[in-house]
């Protein structure tokens, strides 16, 4: 047995029995039992740089940065209007995902159910396809598959 004197920053002390404490079981307790916490973060961190990313490109489509799109203001307006709500919006989503929080979440989900539905509001709305709304679409099911193991595993 391997005893240890810990000391708080009150000043109690305290001894320690360090063979009681839970030891990491391994490569194959972690196969059984996945962390989900870890997998929702690691994604939600993941989808803030993708995040952070379209919303640049936005910016940078908006400010005249990108000369594919020509003039901004000569673009129709239901596009003029998501991109500029997709360029606020989808930075502050990524500021949220990154730091896990609750809004991030929301606020992402929002983003991207809306995103997806772009190209069925019409053509001039988006300069998404199907292809990327159905991204879109298996992004949020993989988010809320996340969510649900991590709420089943806190179990």
């Amino acid at each position: 047995m391997k005893y240890v004197m810990r000391q708080s920053r009150d000043g109690a002390t305290e001894i320690v029995n360090m063979a009681a404490t839970k030891k990491d079981a391994g490569f194959a307790d972690a196969l059984r039992n996945p962390p989900w916490v870890e997998a929702l973060t690691w994604f939600m961190r993941t989808m803030a740089w993708v995040w952070m990313a379209k919303g640049l490109y936005n910016w940078a489509a908006i400010l005249g940065f990108w000369t594919r799109f020509g003039d901004f203001a000569m673009l129709p307006r239901m596009l003029q209007g998501s991109m500029t709500f997709f360029a606020a919006a989808d930075l502050v989503a990524s500021v949220g995902l990154w730091l896990a929080a609750p809004w991030g979440g929301a606020l992402w989900l929002l983003c991207a159910g809306a995103e997806a539905l772009t190209p069925v509001l019409g053509s001039g709305g988006s300069f998404m396809n199907n292809y990327a709304a159905a991204l879109n679409l298996t992004l949020i099911l993989a988010y809320f598959i996340l969510k649900w193991r991590v709420s089943a595993s806190d179990r």
